[in-house]
């Protein structure tokens, strides 16, 4: 395994944060108490170093956080780019647990804001400007790894950072038994169908089958009485599977219509850098299955959907701050992929903007917001994105 390290301001990192994928393996995004969120945001005020965040650079160059999730995200949640988080846009907090201080650094911004810090900095407030540069220019210790040899060697990573034994979810996943477990991770099961091992998934252990579980969840819940899509982290998987240890007759439907659909989608997407991490090749999925595409004419008119949707999505992250205002939306959309992608609300919003630009796409062959764009800049979207991409 390679590794680098680097220092990114908080700056860096926040104009960064939409596209930083969090596994599934980790802990909940917002664990930590606002205290413990606070003392972070001390800490850096007063400059003192504050562990490593250590992250793995994908082959597509697609980046995952693997130590350091409950220190990004209080961060970005003082700044306020973090709306999971009940405690977004918390106020800073001068503390000092060892001794008392008689006249602590900022101690007049006590119980603001960062935004409104930011607003008494622009009137001049001199403690205020000075607060500011010191969290947006804090340097944090970046520790880069990529050209993992073999998926265990990822595994064996997080599992000395944090001293203790990795849960694995595919590997709690495929030691269970059943019908439903076996059509996910059998030598012949979903898990190994090619379209899947095309995409963009990293190839750690059981990846690929735990994608094919998420998959079947989702169509099992969603062909279900309620007709909803629903939540499927590694608990709702496992449930999934000792509910389902038998095949029933509306599972086999499901299975045998979902193998056509994935025939058709390998057909489609030669393309795989649009299958770039498992959200997104999840809600592929779900669109075509909602837009029931049948043939491989059909998949190939959603492949060049999402071909332009995600060049527009890419380019426009790699803006940082300087979204154009006509894509915006894009930038929410991103947030359901990296941060709590498997939860409920996620999905179906998701879902809800790939299947309304899809429709759109079909009428206009334009994504949202290119026409406005169009007209503001006298710029062609589709070649900018990919002159940007490329």
């Amino acid at each position: 395994m390679i590794k680098q390290t680097k220092s990114w301001t908080i700056e860096e990192l926040r104009e960064r944060y939409a596209s930083i994928n969090f596994p599934e393996y980790q802990r909940e995004p917002n664990v930590w108490a606002r205290a413990a969120k606070q003392r972070l945001i001390d800490s850096i005020a007063r400059r003192f170093d504050i562990a490593s965040i250590y992250i793995y650079q994908n082959p597509d160059r697609s980046l995952d956080c693997i130590d350091g999730r409950q220190r990004i995200t209080s961060i970005m949640s003082f700044l306020g780019y973090n709306s999971d988080d009940e405690d977004n846009g918390f106020p800073v907090h001068i503390t000092n647990e060892i001794y008392d201080e008689p006249a602590p650094a900022f101690a007049e911004l006590e119980g603001m804001t960062f935004r409104e810090i930011e607003e008494e900095a622009k009137r001049g407030n001199a403690e205020a400007e000075a607060f500011v540069s010191a969290v947006l220019k804090y340097p944090i210790t970046i520790v880069a790894l990529e050209g993992s040899r073999a998926p265990e060697e990822f595994n064996l990573q997080f599992t000395r950072l944090n001293l203790g034994t990795i849960i694995n979810s595919g590997e709690k996943l495929h030691a269970m038994v059943g019908e439903m477990r076996d059509l996910c991770f059998s030598t012949n099961g979903l898990g190994a169908h090619p379209f899947l091992e095309d995409t963009n998934i990293p190839t750690r252990r059981y990846a690929r089958e735990q994608v094919a579980a998420t998959i079947l969840a989702q169509l099992v819940a969603r062909e279900g009485e309620e007709g909803s899509w629903t939540r499927t982290r590694h608990f709702d998987l496992q449930r999934f599977f000792k509910e389902h240890t038998r095949l029933t007759e509306d599972d086999k439907r499901i299975e045998e219509r979902l193998r056509t659909l994935l025939d058709h989608l390998r057909s489609a997407f030669a393309n795989s850098d649009v299958l770039r991490n498992r959200a997104m090749t999840v809600s592929t999925v779900l669109l075509a299955w909602e837009r029931r595409v049948d043939s491989e004419e059909d998949a190939r008119r959603l492949a060049e959907f999402l071909e332009e949707f995600m060049c527009r999505l890419h380019w426009q992250i790699g803006k940082g701050l300087d979204v154009d205002s006509e894509y915006r939306y894009l930038i929410d959309f991103q947030r359901h992929v990296t941060q709590a992608s498997v939860e409920k609300p996620a999905v179906a919003a998701r879902a809800k903007v790939l299947e309304t630009e899809f429709d759109r796409w079909l009428e206009t062959k334009e994504i949202r917001g290119d026409a406005e764009y169009r007209a503001r800049t006298n710029g062609e979207p589709g070649r900018e994105c990919r002159d940007v991409r490329h």
